[in-house]
């Protein structure tokens, strides 16, 4: 007689931070418990709101046993989705911002892909963004799309596989990720307020056993012009990268990983150009202890793009290209 043992089912806790996203909470909210395949935890950090958020949430836990709310003084999201963490039960984790939602077949597609391939411990998937508008007005555009499909093995290869088809995402919210793994890495969100992802999921990148990629979209980003991280217009957003930069340095060390600078180049360098763009289309002022690691940025980059070399010594003739380029979109689009 043939005996079948039933395979366990990998648990999911859900964290999400949540700081005056009182307008958006019941679409969040609404989006896990219609899950297929619910998670088994929902874990809900309340950052010192100042709206009506606890009240609201405070309501939602008393009537869902598998909620749990967490509160406190503003801290920032990296303190918040350490707090989570802490309570966190499940075999995997999933980082979810407050004012966003996903789509119910997201944990129902993961636990199919790990029963077939029980060594991931990254499922990664793209992602949908819209603006802040009624459901009836809204257009979801793709963002974030895996464009490498199926399982690989982690570590530094597949990560220039990744992203050699800009599959490489630094975004928590893009993966599904294993506490083993978190928990062997000894891995923190640096308290930042930009880029705190990016160190965290280079890490997991490096040093998972499996990850998979989907082409699927199961993340709906709302886009907002009042996010903290769209509208810091100061330092902090180019120092920021720098601490993240080193981070992850400091991981390939402490792993005794070779120190590959072209890999880091190449995983941070959307947030390299941006640095050089938000000092120019802010007029930022360079604190004198950042600049010569400000100089090695701009001389490291402007040696690959012409366009930024443009912006960097030319701002007023980059920005009328870039409103003429805008002008023109207008008109051949009416046409």
């Amino acid at each position: 007689m043939n005996m079948i043992t039933a395979r366990r089912v990998p648990t999911v806790s859900v964290i999400v931070p949540n700081w005056n996203c009182a307008p958006w909470l019941a679409e969040a909210m609404g989006s896990l418990l219609r899950q297929s395949s619910p998670p088994e935890q929902i874990i809900i950090i309340d950052d010192g709101s100042s709206d009506n958020s606890v009240a609201w949430l405070t309501a939602f836990a008393e009537q869902y046993p598998q909620v749990t709310l967490l509160s406190g003084e503003r801290d920032g999201v990296s303190a918040a989705r350490m707090k989570g963490l802490a309570a966190a039960t499940g075999d995997f984790v999933y980082f979810m911002d407050a004012d966003d939602f996903v789509s119910s077949e997201l944990f129902a597609d993961f636990r199919r892909v790990q029963a077939r391939h029980t060594e991931i411990d990254l499922f990664c998937f793209g992602a949908k963004m819209f603006y802040d508008v009624p459901v009836a007005q809204r257009h979801y555009q793709t963002i974030h799309q895996r464009h490498v499909y199926g399982l690989l093995p982690g570590g530094s290869a597949s990560l220039r596989s990744l992203m050699q088809y800009q599959s490489a995402h630094r975004v928590v919210w893009s993966s599904i990720i294993s506490r083993r793994l978190i928990d062997q890495l000894g891995l923190r969100f640096l308290p930042i307020q930009n880029h705190e992802d990016a160190p965290f999921m280079f890490a997991l990148y490096m040093l998972a056993r499996g990850i998979y990629c989907t082409s699927q979209s199961y993340y709906y980003k709302r886009f907002m012009f009042s996010s903290l991280s769209q509208s810091t217009r100061d330092f902090s957003w180019v120092k920021n990268y720098f601490i993240a930069r080193n981070s992850s340095e400091q991981f390939l060390r402490d792993q005794q990983l070779p120190l590959d600078e072209a890999l880091l180049d190449n995983y941070y360098q959307t947030v390299m150009h941006g640095c050089l763009t938000q000092i120019r289309k802010n007029h930022m002022v360079i604190p004198a202890e950042w600049q010569p690691q400000v100089n090695q940025l701009v001389s490291k980059v402007l040696r690959n793009s012409a366009r930024l070399k443009l912006l960097w010594y030319c701002p007023p003739i980059y920005l009328g290209l870039q409103a003429c380029r805008t002008q023109l979109g207008r008109y051949s689009t009416r046409r």
